[in-house]
This record gives C-alpha cells, sequence and structure tokens, in this order.
C-alpha cells in the first residue's frame, strides 16, 4: 500500500497532470514548441512507456485539434469561451479530445477531467467542466458543422487547420487532395532512422534492432534509413549515444543527397541547424569533405556540435553566421536549408499551424532571397548551390527561384536526374515530395549550377 508521500507523488506526475501542464505551459509561452515542452514534462517523474505514450497521443492531439476542439466547446459553453482562462481552456479541450478522439470511456474522460481540474486548483470551474462535457458527450461533428454555413469556415473546423492556409491550398489542389494533406497532418508522423555508415554495417544495424524486438522496414529510396514503429527506447542506448544512427525523416535524407557530396569537396552548409543534414552529408562523403556548419542562431549551434560529437563526424567547423548578410567561406558546393513557413512539416510540428500568419510568409521571402543572393557571391565557379525548403509554398519555392534567378549571373537550374528520385522530381526538375501521397515530410529542393 501506497505511503501518503508516495501517493502524493504519484498524483503530481500523473499522465493527465503532466498533459495539462504541456498544454498549459504552451498556451502561456507561444514562443517555446511543445515539442521542448513536452520533453521536459516527459522527465519528470517515473513514467511507463505505456503512460509516456499516452502523454503524447494526448498532448499532440489536443495541439493539432484546438481549433476543432474549441468549436465543440462554444457550442456548449454558456458565456464568452474565447474570454476564459487558459487553464480552463486546456482542461476542457483535454476532456473533449479524449471523448472523441481516444480509446478512453466516455465515463473516465467526463469524471477524470473533473478530478484533474480539483488536483491543479480549478475546483470552482469542476462544475461548469462537467456540464460542458455532458453536452458535448451527445453532440456529433455535423452538429459542430451546422452552426457554420461558410466552406472555407467548415472546412477550418472539419480539419483543424487555420482558415488562410486553407485558402492558399484550395486555391491549387484538388478537394480530395486538401483533405488528404490535412488528414496527413492530423497523424502522428512515421519514426525514420538514418543509418551512421561510418560506424555500423547493416547487417549489424538491423541485428540491433532486431535484439530490442523494433519493427523495421529499410528504404527502397535511401538504403541506410529504416522505417520504425517505436522510438521510446532507443535513446537510451549505448548504441545511440555512440552514434549508430540519428532520427531524420527520409525527406531530409532526400534533400542531402542531392548535394552529392564527394571526398575533397568543401561544403557549406549555411542555415545548418540543428545539422541532421549536414550530418547525413558527411556520412555520405565518408568524412573526406570539408563541411562548414553556420546558422545565426548560438543556441541551436550547440545541437549541431551534439550531433558533431555524437556521430563522429570529421573535418566539420561550426560558425555563427547569419547567410542572409555574412561573408561566407568560399565552396564549391553550398546546402541552403532556409527558414521556411514549415507547411509541408506539420504533422511533425503540432503547433506550427497556429503559430505562423499568412504575413508571415511575406517577410520569409526576403530571408530566403537575401540568404540566395548572398551564399551565390561564395560558390566557385562551376559549383553547386541546393536551396531546399520545408514549405509546399510556390511563393517560398519555385516562384522565389524565378525570381531570384532572374538577377543572378551565370546561375542556371540543373534538373535533378537520379533514377531511384523519379516519383518525387516535378516537371522542372525539382525534387517535390507532398505529404499525402509520399507519406513523408513535405520538402523541395532544386539545383542550382554556377557557370565555369
Amino acid at each position: 500500500m501506497d505511503t501518503p508521500l508516495e501517493l502524493v507523488k504519484h498524483l503530481a506526475n500523473s499522465p493527465r497532470e503532466l498533459a495539462y501542464k504541456a498544454l498549459l505551459s504552451a498556451e502561456k509561452d507561444q514562443s517555446t514548441g511543445i515539442d521542448e515542452i513536452l520533453s521536459n514534462i516527459l522527465q519528470q517523474g517515473e513514467l511507463t512507456q505505456q503512460e509516456k505514450g499516452w502523454i503524447m497521443e494526448l498532448v499532440y492531439g489536443v495541439t493539432r485539434m484546438k481549433l476543432q476542439l474549441d468549436a465543440w466547446i462554444q457550442i456548449a459553453f454558456k458565456g464568452r469561451y474565447r474570454k476564459a482562462q487558459h487553464a480552463l481552456k486546456c482542461l476542457l479541450r483535454i476532456g473533449v479530445f479524449q471523448l472523441k478522439y481516444m480509446q478512453t470511456s466516455e465515463h473516465a474522460a467526463i469524471n477524470e477531467t473533473v478530478a484533474l481540474s480539483r488536483r491543479v486548483k480549478q475546483s470552482q470551474a469542476s462544475g461548469l467542466i462537467n456540464a460542458v462535457l455532458r453536452k458535448i458527450q451527445s453532440l456529433e461533428l455535423e452538429d459542430v458543422l451546422t452552426h457554420h454555413d461558410d466552406d472555407l469556415e467548415s472546412l477550418s473546423i472539419k480539419t483543424s487547420h487555420p482558415q488562410w492556409l486553407l485558402e492558399k491550398w484550395v486555391s491549387r489542389y484538388t478537394p480530395e487532395d486538401v483533405f488528404a494533406l490535412c488528414s496527413h497532418n492530423n497523424r502522428a508522423p512515421k519514426t525514420w532512422i538514418r543509418r551512421n555508415v561510418q560506424i555500423v554495417g547493416a547487417e549489424a544495424f538491423e541485428a540491433f534492432l532486431d535484439g530490442l524486438e523494433i519493427k523495421h522496414e529499410k528504404s527502397q529510396v535511401l538504403d541506410v534509413f529504416y522505417e520504425i514503429e517505436s522510438a521510446s527506447t532507443l535513446f537510451s542506448t549505448k548504441e545511440f549515444h555512440e552514434g549508430w544512427f540519428s532520427f531524420q525523416d527520409l525527406a531530409a535524407g532526400l534533400v542531402a543527397s542531392i548535394v552529392e557530396p564527394e571526398p575533397g569537396d568543401t561544403i557549406v552548409d549555411a542555415c545548418s541547424a540543428p545539422g541532421g543534414k549536414m550530418a547525413f552529408i558527411s556520412e555520405l562523403s565518408g568524412g573526406q569533405a570539408k563541411i562548414i556548419a553556420c546558422d545565426a542562431s548560438h543556441s541551436r549551434l550547440s545541437k549541431v556540435r551534439e550531433n558533431i560529437l555524437r556521430l563522429g563526424l570529421k573535418q566539420i567547423e561550426v560558425l555563427e553566421l547569419d547567410a542572409a548578410v555574412a561573408p561566407l567561406p568560399v565552396s564549391n558546393k553550398i546546402l541552403l536549408d532556409v527558414p521556411c513557413s514549415g507547411t509541408g512539416v506539420l504533422n511533425r510540428r503540432p503547433d506550427a499551424r497556429w503559430k505562423r500568419q499568412a504575413s508571415d510568409i511575406t517577410s520569409l521571402i526576403g530571408i530566403q532571397a537575401n540568404i540566395l543572393t548572398n551564399s551565390w557571391k561564395y560558390l566557385a565557379p562551376g559549383g553547386l548551390l541546393v536551396y531546399a525548403t520545408c514549405t509546399l509554398e510556390p511563393d517560398e519555392n519555385w516562384e522565389l527561384i524565378d525570381s531570384v534567378l532572374a538577377h543572378l549571373d551565370q546561375a542556371s537550374v540543373e534538373a535533378i536526374e537520379h533514377e531511384n528520385l523519379k516519383p518525387y522530381i516535378d516537371e522542372r526538375g525539382a525534387l517535390s515530395t507532398l505529404p499525402w501521397r509520399h507519406d513523408m515530410d513535405g520538402m523541395f529542393a532544386v539545383k542550382i549550377r554556377k557557370a565555369l
């Protein structure tokens, strides 16, 4: 039987309470990503893998479906829900998400949320929470949508995506593709790992995964990538700390492979943090290419250095600089993985859809153009520059390339002709992965060659 002290400790670290803390922190601090908040929260207390998985499902689910959850609540809420305190909103969303999207029984979803309100010092709201959740219990999504006549507004609630973003997608994709894209964004992302060819062979690596009973499937496109079912046990393995593998989506790997690193190359990765593509480029070159990893963010460069140490990477220099304005080392290859709106990775970054506005894209385009224009000066004649984003938006991709290249000397687009990349190449020769069609992150990458 638990002692009073053990019981208090258990209650303080209950999965629901930790989920609540994560969601409340995210509401109060919009500058910190939900990934970082959740990572810190999950280190509190002693949680089983099952409990961690449950918390992640709830927190990421509430974050993705927030707009739709609020639409449910507004029907049942008496008063001005928009003016409600963050704590109350988080509790109600937690309850509604369990009612509508999790395997939790309706009885438990309601009663446990009411009990949670008392544990987190919101007992004055427990009656209201009980009443709202009981009303929502009997409602269907169609009941919610009948309150919204506008097609775009209705689609926004149905898919839990902001209207400004749907407006852009509806203008260029079919209704079926838009819905498929939104559905993809509302699912948990696939987990991919990349074997470090400098440290471990395929046979030994697969035996390691088998030993942990981790189901895995090797990519047919890049054979050092494996799709796995569960990642939770891998972070604590000595093999991870010894640099056997990294976590990276296959689409990011495709971008890095386009750089075609070779021994003797000097390669600038101008927007390197957190360093995943830089690491793969180094591994592909057999550690024989000199790589200069640059970024404007001092704090994010610490992740680059961590990757270099853990993976045992050689011939890498780290520089803190802003590629939009600063001089770069002269090189024969440059990777520009530029800051972007990130609309191709919304299932991997569940809070990003709420943090962006339509106006952000305009300012990002200016930054992207400056990075491309400035970096071009430091590419050696005959050299290759790869411009890449993780956005689906044409104004940050081809439209920007066409606009900037009109003013660059000796620049021409070079079509990507790798046989195994054919399914992902668009009609103009750029890499263009579409999340709902290719079941991976949405990435764009174009090769630009400087004349001799």
